[in-house]
């Protein structure tokens, strides 16, 4: 891998590398440029590789930067060599810098992989042996759809390695797969909130009670809270989409044991009104049949009347008295226990 250096270089990095071959920072990068040119001209892959160590940040540690960057770069001309890749590249004291015409995204990944293992056993002088330190880094490509130059690659590589140090560190991270997964959180999260609300107005289409209402205002609540930023992060996304389903299998189970407590207790309602119809049907009907037999009698009127005071047609001297007053003195208790059901039922 053809290699260029910053200003600040160590003298390692200056014996590794012969004169002639050692370019400016400037330099490097302009054939880096040419060469991504030529890729977007003829259509070919292109890759950009930017590496950093994880921490190391404080003023004492700037010495092992500059022991470690350089140390870093011959391995990664290492692996480059060893995964028969050929690049451009530069490092500085913050990052190493790498393109590689002809290589994909796939196999640039497992570049990457095997650097930071070759990193993790890494030893270099003047730095403390107690001192472990991991690499981050970011892959981009030319594959994808929408426009492309060098300045937006080198961008994108970058923010895969800010992505894999913001994430802990000591991983490879395609800033271009990220922003996908994000499209693809963000269209199911959309997605979820515009299924939730159509259930949120067919469950409270007719809410009524106290509880149904607090439901109903919470649900809009927690959409128009996921709603109000635009731009959110990927674990942002998962949260509310996680968040989102909770809510929806909430809302469910209750629909559900709602509907089916309800149905449960109408099932109830229903059984009672029917024994209690069943009884009634049966003592109307036994009350109807005593009416009929005693209508047949003859010169008897069944006027209310007549059973509270003076019964026509009961007169001692009638015939069949004992007989007529028998009937309806059961009619009497009847209509009692008729009146008694009714009441029950009110």
């Amino acid at each position: 891998m053809t290699t260029g250096t910053e200003t600040p270089t160590t003298e390692a990095a200056s014996a590794a590398t012969p004169p002639k071959q050692r370019l400016s920072t400037a330099q490097m990068l302009h054939l880096m440029r040419l060469e991504m040119d030529r890729a977007l001209r003829h259509g070919y892959p292109i890759c950009a590789l930017v590496v950093g160590l994880d921490g190391f940040d404080e003023v004492h540690h700037l010495p092992w930067r500059r022991a470690l960057m350089p140390a870093l770069f011959q391995e990664l001309k290492a692996v480059t060599f060893q995964n028969d890749v050929r690049g451009l590249g530069v490092w500085t004291e913050r990052f190493q810098l790498a393109i590689f015409p002809h290589v994909t995204p796939d196999r640039l990944l497992k570049l990457a992989e095997d650097l930071r293992a070759r990193a993790s056993s890494l030893k270099v002088a003047n730095v403390p042996e107690n001192e472990p330190f991991a690499l981050s880094a970011g892959i981009a490509h030319n594959l994808h759809p929408g426009p492309m130059s060098f300045e937006a690659l080198i961008q994108e590589a970058e923010a895969g390695m800010a992505l894999a140090q913001s994430g802990g560190g000591n991983k490879t991270v395609q800033a271009r797969e990220v922003e996908r997964e994000l499209d693809r959180l963000r269209e199911e999260v959309d997605s979820q909130i515009l299924e939730i609300q159509e259930f949120q107005s067919k469950l409270f289409a007719d809410a009524g009670n106290t509880e149904e209402l607090w439901g109903n205002q919470l649900i809009s609540k927690v959409i128009e809270l996921f709603k109000r930023e635009p731009e959110k992060t990927e674990g942002v996304l998962r949260v509310e989409k996680e968040v989102i389903a909770l809510l929806k299998a909430e809302l469910a189970a209750w629909r559900e044991s709602s509907t089916a407590s309800r149905m449960i207790e109408s099932q109830k309602t229903i059984d009672q009104l029917e024994r209690r119809v069943a009884k009634l049907t049966e003592s109307l009907g036994m009350t109807e049949a005593e009416l009929q037999r005693v209508a047949q009698m003859k010169n008897i009127d069944l006027g209310l009347s007549s059973i509270y005071r003076s019964i026509q047609g009961l007169g001692g001297g009638e015939a069949g008295a004992e007989v007529k007053k028998e009937m309806l003195k059961n009619i009497f208790e009847s209509n009692m226990a008729l009146r008694a059901q009714l009441a029950s039922l009110s």
